[in-house]
């Protein structure tokens, strides 16, 4: 656990390092003024037991002089007032230490969170092809909160009453070490004991706590993911009914956890109920039943053990909840390492790589993680600038993977992508990416307004109106916006669910069109447009071929005849170059794939 906890510490950063050696001070401050206020108890009592001790030349006697107090009374009244002052101080120094440790750990974990997030938008495209995003949105938001709150937490609730009871118990010591030594140890052991015995327990509780977590996360969002599927189907009881049985398995694990973690309280309560018993005894007979000396310490061990049996169910608590969660630190451990080396850029590239003569692949190949076959193997091609390129062939057959590879997206095993004969590497792959505008099959919409979602990812003082209205012209969008109350102001709702198909789609078309690329990929971006969108579409297209290079990924052959070059590939490999009337005569590939109008 305790390795755990020094790898935790080893990722904070300097400044939290700082904020947390700082927030030391405040914790020993709370301590010191704690401690304070409890022995403030003992003087006070002992004037209450035994008036005498305020004549002679005992230090409460010079004190009562110096204070110009014109009786016993009045003297003990203040010092009442004084012990009153005292405690009111370590309660407001408490609420202002807890205030802060409360504070500190929030930000801690909104710290941890955020990086993870940055980390995970800044992987690459493999990466999160191989990745589930209910997954990674359950590290986010629900692995990183129980870091923060069951083990961040907690642990700076340790440190502030382990410095607590450490004094407190110095304090006690002092006064009487016999009497403070068995109980400290008597208290201790209970401790020990219950969570050595608890401790493996509560680890697998932590571990079943996670796997639930995990399985609540991806059942919502495939639930929500697939809702109009599950309604047309009616799939939504079984879906209600895993995410039940997740649910009500992480309730159970959670409140296991909780009560494992609250177990000792009542035992030690018991335990310190006897403990007082015994010390009355046991002073009595060490002072001969003197209720002078017996009421002043009996009234600081009560103080003391007051503060001190909170404290020590608050530690073993707060061991109990990290022991607990470490599965939560676990799952996101290595992305936290990991996240520690990636740094958000300074600046966002804003040049561009635009082609002038011709975009190429050379001798590419590219096999996918966990994959025997290679999705690429030794493909070269080249699309000369302002001409229309297609790529067509069998389900599965590599065309995805080949303008992934163009688009930048994926790096190449062997081989390598050029423009103009320069290479595209990680040091100009984002002026690259600058250059295209790139429409996929399924668009995503923000619930947002139609104009947020054609400048997506852009504040609404940055967006460019005229850029917009040419975008938006050319995608054939005014032809429905026009028709709209609140025109390119419209909210389109959760993933676009107010408009039609075609329509979420001239959205995308017009989102890549927008800061004016000189390629435009469409993968299969028409397939969802009835036939005179479509044409319109490729109107718009045919109007931008002696400006733009487009790149299609085909799915109708209305979309690829009048295109200058059209790829075949089937199996990773390029098996067919030319034009839609060479290789009608000459492929058989691309006859089979005509004739049946096979192009997804």
């Amino acid at each position: 656990m305790w390795k755990d906890i020094r790898s935790l510490w080893s990722m904070l950063s300097p400044a939290q390092h700082r904020q947390i050696i700082m927030l030391q001070g405040l914790i020993l401050t709370m301590a010191l003024v704690e401690v304070i206020g409890v022995a403030s108890i003992l003087p006070f009592m002992t004037i209450v037991s035994n008036p005498d001790v305020l004549s002679g030349e005992t230090f409460l006697a010079q004190l009562y002089q110096a204070s110009g107090a014109t009786s016993h009374d009045i003297f003990l009244f203040w010092s009442g007032v004084a012990v009153l002052g005292l405690l009111a101080l370590s309660s407001l120094t408490s609420i202002l230490t807890s205030w802060h440790i409360i504070h500190t750990g929030q930000r801690l974990g909104a710290d941890l969170s955020i990086r993870l997030y940055q980390h995970y938008l800044l992987q690459p495209w493999l990466f999160h092809s191989t990745h589930h995003s209910a997954t990674l949105t359950n590290h986010i938001a629900g692995e990183c909160h129980r870091v923060m709150s069951q083990i961040i937490n907690p642990l700076l609730q340790l440190n502030a009453r382990i410095a607590t009871s450490t004094l407190l118990l110095v304090t006690v010591f002092l006064v009487n070490p016999v009497a403070a030594a068995i109980g400290a140890v008597a208290f201790f052991s209970i401790y020990a004991v219950l969570f050595m015995t608890v401790r493996r327990r509560l680890s697998h509780i932590g571990e079943q706590t996670s796997a639930a977590g995990r399985r609540r996360y991806r059942l919502m969002t495939e639930g929500f993911g697939a809702i109009k599927e599950l309604m047309l189907l009616g799939r939504q009881p079984q879906f209600i009914a895993d995410y039940t049985d997740s649910a009500h398995d992480l309730a159970r694990q959670q409140g296991n956890m909780n009560a494992l973690a609250q177990l000792p309280r009542y035992l030690v309560e018991l335990t310190a109920f006897g403990a007082v018993i015994m010390l009355v005894l046991y002073l009595l007979r060490a002072d001969n039943g003197d209720s002078s000396t017996l009421l002043p310490l009996l009234s600081l061990y009560a103080l003391a053990g007051f503060k001190l049996l909170p404290a020590f169910q608050q530690i073993y608590a707060s061991l109990a909840q990290i022991r607990g969660n470490l599965p939560a630190f676990h799952a996101i451990k290595e992305d936290l390492e990991i996240s520690q080396q990636t740094q958000l850029p300074q600046t966002v590239a804003t040049e561009a790589v635009r082609p002038q003569q011709q975009i190429a692949l050379e001798k590419v190949s590219f096999t996918y993680p966990g994959k025997s076959e290679p999705a690429l193997n030794q493909i070269s091609l080249s699309i000369p600038v302002n001409h229309s390129a297609a790529f067509v062939g069998p389900s599965g057959a590599g065309k995805s993977t080949c303008v992934d590879m163009i688009l930048g997206m994926l790096p190449p095993d062997s081989g390598k992508l050029t423009v103009d004969d320069q290479t595209i590497s990680d040091h100009n792959r984002r002026a690259w990416q600058n250059s295209i505008g790139y429409v996929p099959q399924s668009i995503y919409l923000a619930d947002a307004s139609i104009r947020d979602n054609i400048a997506l990812g852009l504040s609404r003082g940055d967006i460019d109106e005229e850029r917009l209205e040419r975008a938006a012209a050319l995608a054939h969008i005014n032809e429905f916006v026009d028709q709209l109350p609140d025109g390119l102001n419209t909210l389109v709702g959760e993933r676009g669910v107010q408009l039609s198909g075609g329509q979420r789609q001239r959205i995308g078309i017009a989102r890549a069109l927008y800061h004016d690329p000189a390629v435009v990929v469409l993968d299969e971006a028409t397939s969802a447009l009835d036939t005179i969108s479509e044409r319109h579409i490729m109107d718009a297209i045919a109007d931008m071929r002696q400006q733009k290079t487009v790149i299609i990924i085909a799915h109708r052959l209305s979309t690829i005849q009048h295109c200058d070059t059209i790829f075949v590939i089937d199996h990773g490999h390029l098996v067919g170059t030319g034009t839609f009337a060479e290789l009608s005569h000459k492929n058989g590939i691309f006859q089979t794939l005509v004739s049946h109008s096979e192009f997804s």
